[in-house]
């Protein structure tokens, strides 16, 4: 026991040593073991003890007690309690003469147990769990999701054929074993050409079901070479068991008479090449798509896919170079667009209750009509645009309904000042909206002119309760789209005006000067909302 206690003694707080946790693993075994022949605990499993005396071990060694810190999260893993738990249970074996306690206290749990285990940890980890013994060699295959990902295995920076011979090296070991995931995530590098055919072999012998091939660099401006994904690689078994590919800086060529992937259910697109009609096609095929996003893929091209589909959740547009958008996807219920302005036809997607909008340069009028015409049955949007004013500012006369509105969030960025008329007429086009967020940027400018507001329907904001309004700087035509508002919203509950920027941050260099201009602006707003503001309503100002 006295050789023991000296092995309890650490080093320097910053030393990584096994030693003093061994030691007390050893110590909790033997009285453990002392507990379990005096029948003092029935079940001699239970290691409740030795497990809190690893965790202390453990924060002793990253030099963070717990009295001091509490445990951290991220240092103390599962893989720890595995390996110190089977090398000092050995320990616990020797130092009772081989009375019975088993040296591996997993020995006995069945098969899937321990599978279930390891599939919780992350690859690398579980991968180490192989150095424990030799029946832990190869049981780490069993875990479903392959993750290969360069800046984990490599550091920031990626040494391609370090990455490359890791990934066949765990690869090999394997063979003959099925898998649900392969993702792969590393700057594209001519170099992972032939080896990414290679991985693409391995998902087919391997049955994979949801792929990854995510190669775009962080710095991608100026590289045009890509990785063609390798339709000829897959057999017909394999795009049948697809269920989800994610495919970032590559080029996509089915070829001809492709008949998809039939079961895909999941389609994530970045910084790919493909043309409208080969992507038409493939989309064509993809009856039981649920999500689909294609980012910065220029068509140059319409987008119109033929052929059904009824499953579709969820569609994301961004940054593409597309002229037109037609599809029919009667279960779509969120939808996001970023981009030029362009004819979007969805079909009668009646269940749409999320729409994000993002326009570059376009008049209110024309958007509130695009939207509208589409839009007709969402109930929460959220609509970004740089406003480009009519020449000359007056009312729509005939706005459009959005007639299941109930959550509108605008973020405008205007020239000057706020266009009051197109934004009120907007406004109106809601009739049973409920909660208005705003982030109406607007020019330092004062503003000029004069706007007739005649015309406006007394209370025609029946159910708004929740008003937030942020960039407010206190111009002419934020202050009078404000008192708009509050006048004709019998219902508001809280009205929030907040001087910061939702979309752009900004940082003061004086703290004194921001102090001051935000007290400037608070008192302009108390200013003009005083006596008309309702008792009922709640304002905050930020």
């Amino acid at each position: 026991m006295g050789n023991i206690l000296n092995l309890m003694r650490g080093t320097g707080d910053d030393q990584f040593e096994p030693w003093p946790l061994l030691g007390f693993r050893a110590i909790s075994g033997q009285a453990r073991w002392k507990a379990i022949h005096q029948k003092v605990i029935a079940n001699g499993r239970f290691q409740l003890l030795s497990m809190a005396i690893c965790i202390a071990a453990s924060e002793r060694i990253h030099g963070r007690p717990i009295y001091k810190k509490g445990i951290p999260g991220g240092r103390f893993t599962l893989f720890s309690i595995l390996t110190c738990g089977l090398v000092s249970d050995y320990i616990c074996h020797r130092l009772t003469s081989g009375k019975g306690i088993p040296s591996d206290p997993f020995e006995s749990l069945p098969e899937d147990v321990l599978c279930t285990i390891l599939s919780k940890l992350p690859l690398d980890e579980a991968v180490r769990t192989s150095a424990v013994s030799r029946k832990w060699r190869f049981l780490w295959t069993v875990c479903p999701n392959l993750s290969f990902e360069g800046i984990t295995m490599c550091g920031k920076e990626q040494d391609v054929q370090k990455f490359i011979d890791n990934v066949n090296a765990v690869l090999a070991q394997c063979h003959g074993s099925v898998f649900d995931e392969l993702a792969i995530k590393f700057d594209f590098d001519t170099m992972l050409v032939d080896h990414l055919n290679n991985w693409a072999r391995f998902v087919v012998s391997s049955r994979i079901k949801f792929l990854t091939f995510d190669l775009a660099p962080e710095n991608f401006g100026g590289r045009y070479e890509r990785y063609l994904f390798p339709f000829q690689l897959l057999d017909s078994g394999s795009t049948s068991r697809l269920q989800k590919i994610h495919l970032s800086f590559g080029y996509l060529q089915p070829p001809t008479g492709f008949s998809g992937f039939p079961n895909l259910r999941k389609l994530d697109l970045n910084l790919v090449n493909v043309t409208g009609k080969d992507l038409q096609d493939m989309l064509s095929n993809c009856c039981n798509l649920e999500w689909l996003s294609i980012i910065r893929c220029h068509l140059y091209d319409e987008l119109k896919v033929n052929g059904p589909l009824p499953h579709l959740l969820y569609l994301h547009f961004s940054f593409c170079e597309i002229t037109k958008i037609a599809l029919h996807a009667v279960k779509l219920t969120n939808f996001v667009y970023k981009g030029k302005s362009v004819c979007i036809d969805l079909g009668k997607s009646s269940r749409l209750e999320s729409a994000d909008i993002s326009f570059y340069g376009v008049t209110l009028e024309d958007a509130a009509t695009q939207l509208a015409n589409v839009f007709t049955h969402v109930q929460f949007l959220t609509f970004d645009t740089s406003y480009e004013p009519p020449q000359i500012p007056c009312l729509m006369r005939k706005p459009c309904k959005f007639f299941e509105l109930r959550h509108l969030k605008l973020m405008l960025l205007f020239e000057s000042d706020v266009d009051t008329p197109h934004l009120v007429s907007f406004l109106m086009s809601a009739p049973f909206i409920e909660i208005l967020e705003m982030d109406l940027i607007v020019s330092p400018s004062p503003y000029t002119g004069h706007v007739s507001m005649e015309g406006l329907l007394d209370r025609p904001y029946k159910h708004l309760k929740n008003v937030c309004m942020s960039a407010f700087r206190g111009s002419r035509g934020q202050l009078e789209f404000l008192l708009h508002i509050v006048e004709n919203a019998p219902a508001l509950g809280f009205l929030t005006i907040d001087h910061t920027y939702k979309q752009v941050k900004r940082v003061w260099k004086d703290a004194a000067k921001e102090a001051k201009f935000v007290d400037s602006v608070h008192r302009t707003a108390r200013g003009y909302l005083k006596g008309k503001i309702s008792p009922q309503c709640s304002l905050r100002l930020v």
